[in-house]
């Protein structure tokens, strides 16, 4: 008697510690990271550091293939590269991982090593999503459910993508159904045990231009979600809390861009929810095995990119007063892009829109790198003949959001034009540039012919007023290419004429 009842009470007083006690879960998260390679580094350092003492997992809501030159030269490759040696766990996509092509993502998905998830970027004709709407994880004995979701938005900024060449629509993002989708996604969730619901976003909390939907949209429109990691404006938002459709409050968080900051969610073993933005430029922890990744790469960079093209005795801007300048008025790197097209092109007029010059270079050397920053999406320059009609249609079409930003809004060469920011029709005293340099009003009526990418020409939404245009050149380069040509046949130095902006758009 006297054995088993210590047997017994042993028993009791240990055999309950077999298991080992509830962590905490901690999920690290980035959103539109934009080729900031660097970054990587810190994220992971963060990451090891509480990964003996929590459930750790590591997300991204998405814009991670495209945003500068390292990862515009690889199409992609290198941001998987370095995501799979930081070790994701789960991404949603951004608008911009659809900019080298769809073919392109899905090659590029097989090899990401992690879930990618999405409820509402299908095959047109097809309610099943491309990607899993949602994954759920093991944190001990809980359950995590990531749901995936981005802007609609993405069909008009990336509309190139989605279309064949003969103008078929080929894929949708449901705008009016994301809510329904988000919805049906978490439920499904819940039923396979779902503890907790986090959902990757790639909607961002403000309206854009071409969608009503946003995460505080969903939010309210939506019951059952615990968290939205958000992306798309890069705001920086540590901790926001949104009441759903069931007045209950969600946690909403944003982590800036280019990591400026990275995000860290802690989820209590008493199920409550708080985030922190951690200042990268204030963390010392590293991830050896990242870093040494990331110095191959820089290595190979500075290998490839940091030859001199030029010199630039002055900034070469796209930003103006905290604002992207270039989508709404000129600036004198719009001008050199714009004057670039035309004489690659030799035609009369050169197009470039705002949307398509990414960065600034800065005063000094410029290198490939420098013009693959400025210039990173490989569009072909082509030429084609149109009206004067055409012309000033497209320049109305540019304008049409003054003095909101805008990536249509046109940077040009060899003719001029004024906005009039208090009229319905913008656009007027459009005026032609001569061979003896001379300005003459645009004849409506008659051909010109016009450099631009062929994004303006045939491929994008935002300017359409040259779908029906004819071609006369279809490739004369990528427009990286036809930068760095311009810039390198100024020899030692850009000159002066680009010190300012040259009153090519007029405001009034």
């Amino acid at each position: 008697m006297t054995l088993l009842l210590v047997w017994v009470i042993s028993f009791a007083l240990f055999g309950c510690t077999s298991q080992p006690p509830e962590k905490n879960i901690v999920i690290i998260y980035d959103n539109d990271v934009h080729c900031a390679v660097d970054g990587y580094v810190k994220l992971s350092g963060i990451r090891d550091a509480v990964a003996d003492t929590a459930y750790v997992f590591t997300v991204s809501s998405g814009d991670f293939l495209q945003g500068g030159a390292f990862c515009s030269i690889s199409k992609g490759t290198f941001s998987v590269d370095l995501m799979n040696a930081v070790g994701y766990d789960v991404v949603t996509l951004g608008n911009h991982e659809f900019d080298f092509s769809v073919d392109r993502l899905m090659k590029l998905s097989r090899d990401v090593k992690a879930d990618i998830v999405n409820v509402n970027f299908s095959k047109v004709g097809s309610t099943t999503p491309v990607f899993k709407p949602y994954v759920i994880r093991n944190a001990g004995s809980r359950k995590i459910a990531f749901v995936g979701v981005l802007t609609p938005e993405t069909l008009v900024s990336e509309s190139y993508a989605f279309y064949d060449d003969d103008g078929k629509l080929l894929y949708h993002f449901h705008e009016n159904e994301i809510y329904n989708l988000v919805q049906n996604a978490v439920n499904e969730a819940r039923k396979e045990g779902a503890d907790y619901v986090v959902v990757l976003s790639h909607l961002g909390e403000l309206p854009p231009l071409n969608s009503k939907v946003t995460s505080i949209s969903l939010i309210e429109n939506t019951d059952g979600i615990d968290a939205v990691l958000d992306g798309h404006m890069h705001s920086v938002v540590e901790e926001m809390w949104v009441v759903n459709a069931k007045g209950d409050s969600v946690l909403l968080s944003q982590t800036g861009t280019q990591f400026s900051h990275i995000g860290k969610l802690d989820i209590g073993r008493n199920g409550r929810f708080h985030s922190t933005l951690i200042s990268v430029d204030s963390s010392v922890l590293e991830n050896r095995k990242v870093k040494a990744v990331v110095d191959s790469l820089s290595q190979l960079k500075a290998n490839l990119f940091e030859r001199k093209l030029s010199l630039a005795p002055f900034e070469l801007t796209i930003n103006k007063g905290g604002e992207r300048f270039v989508r709404k008025g000129e600036t004198n790197l719009g001008d050199l892009v714009a004057d670039a097209y035309r004489t690659a092109t030799g035609a009369q007029i050169g197009l470039a829109n705002g949307g398509g010059i990414r960065r600034g270079i800065a005063q000094g050397a410029v290198t490939y790198h420098s013009i693959l920053d400025a210039s990173p999406f490989f569009n072909d320059i082509c030429k084609i003949e149109a009206t004067g009609r055409q012309i000033v249609e497209a320049l109305e079409q540019g304008s049409k959001n003054y003095p909101e930003e805008f990536g249509g809004f046109l940077q040009v060469s060899g003719l001029r034009y004024e906005i009039n920011s208090s009229s319905k029709m913008k656009v007027g005293d459009v005026q032609i540039e001569d061979e003896s340099g001379n300005f003459a009003p645009i004849e409506l009526e008659r051909l010109y012919t016009v450099g631009t990418s062929s994004y303006v020409a045939k491929k994008g939404t935002e300017i359409t007023a040259f779908k029906t245009s004819k071609i006369l050149i279809g490739n004369v380069a990528t427009d990286t290419d036809v930068l760095a040509d311009y810039v390198k046949k100024f020899g030692d130095s850009i000159p002066d004429l680009y010190r300012k902006s040259q009153g090519r758009i007029r405001i009034r």
